[in-house]
C-alpha cells in the first residue's frame, strides 16, 4: 500500500497540470466606421447646434477695430502696451481709486499676437482665457524697487505707459511713474490682476502689499466691457511701443 500512495500522487499531479493547447493568433484591421450602424440622435445633434450658433454669435461679436498687427515681446510689445494701456483706462472710468501705473505678467497673455482688423469677444477670451479677477495692490516704495529688479532680472513684463523704466546689468534704474521720479519713501497704487497680486509668475515681493482690493470682474470682461465701449464710439484701437521698458546693454 505504501509503494501505491508516490505513484498515485503522481497521477493526481498530472492530471491537474495537463498542458494547454498552443493557438497561434494574427493580428489584423478591419474599418470601423463612426457610426457603424448608421444611426444619428437627432435630438441631441439639434440641441447641440443650438448651443454652437449661440455661442458662435456670442463669440463672433465685433467690439471694434484694431489699426495695426500687435505682438507679444520682451521688455516691451505692443500686445502687452495695448493690454495694461486699456485695463487703465477702464480703472479711471469704472474705479474710484487713483491708480498709478498696470503691471501685468507675460505668460498671463496666452496669444503671440493680435492681427489689424476686427476684435472679436471670442479673441479677448484667447487673449485671457483664465477666470482672473482685476486687483488693486498698494505697494510701499522699498517693496516697488524690489519688484521692479526682479522684473529687471527676468527680462522685461507688460505695463502701461505711466510707467518707464531702464534695464541696466539687471537693475531697474531711470524709473519714472507719471512722469516723476520714482520716490521710493511713498506707496504706490497698482493695478493689475489677482495671480501676480498674489506674487505669482516671479512677482514675490507683491505678498508684501499693505493693501489688495479686489475687483469683481474678470479681467477679459474688463477689456470685453472696455473696448465695446470703444467700439461704440466709432474709436479704433491704437498701440505703440514707446520705450517705456527698455534694455540698456
Amino acid at each position: 500500500m505504501k509503494k501505491l500512495i508516490p505513484i498515485l500522487l503522481l497521477f493526481a499531479f498530472t492530471q491537474c497540470h495537463t498542458p494547454k493547447p498552443y493557438y497561434k493568433a494574427e493580428l489584423g484591421g478591419i474599418r470601423i466606421n463612426k457610426d457603424s450602424l448608421k444611426i444619428s440622435d437627432e435630438k441631441t445633434h439639434a440641441l447641440i447646434q443650438s448651443y454652437k450658433v449661440k455661442l458662435d454669435s456670442l463669440m463672433g461679436e465685433v467690439l471694434c477695430y484694431n489699426e495695426q498687427d500687435l505682438s507679444k515681446q520682451l521688455p516691451e510689445g505692443s500686445l502687452g502696451n495695448m493690454l495694461c494701456d486699456e485695463l487703465m483706462l477702464y480703472a479711471k472710468e469704472k474705479l474710484d481709486k487713483k491708480i498709478d501705473f498696470c503691471l501685468y505678467n507675460h505668460g498671463g497673455i496666452r496669444i503671440g499676437s493680435l492681427s489689424k482688423g476686427n476684435i472679436t469677444v471670442g479673441k479677448i477670451y484667447e487673449l485671457a482665457p483664465f477666470d482672473n479677477y482685476l486687483e488693486v495692490v498698494e505697494l510701499d516704495g522699498k517693496s516697488c524697487k524690489k519688484l521692479f529688479d526682479l522684473i529687471a532680472q527676468n527680462g522685461g513684463t507688460p505695463c502701461s505707459k505711466e510707467l518707464k523704466m531702464k534695464i541696466q546689468n539687471n537693475q531697474a534704474t531711470d524709473i519714472f511713474i507719471n512722469q516723476q521720479a520714482f520716490d521710493e519713501n511713498r506707496n504706490y497704487l497698482i493695478l493689475t490682476n489677482d495671480y501676480v497680486a498674489a506674487g505669482g509668475d516671479k512677482t514675490e515681493p507683491m505678498k508684501n502689499a499693505i493693501n489688495r482690493y479686489k475687483i469683481n470682474v474678470f479681467v477679459r470682461d474688463a477689456m470685453i466691457q472696455h473696448l465695446r465701449s470703444k467700439g461704440k464710439r466709432n474709436e479704433a484701437l491704437k498701440a505703440t511701443v514707446d520705450g517705456r521698458m527698455e534694455i540698456i546693454k
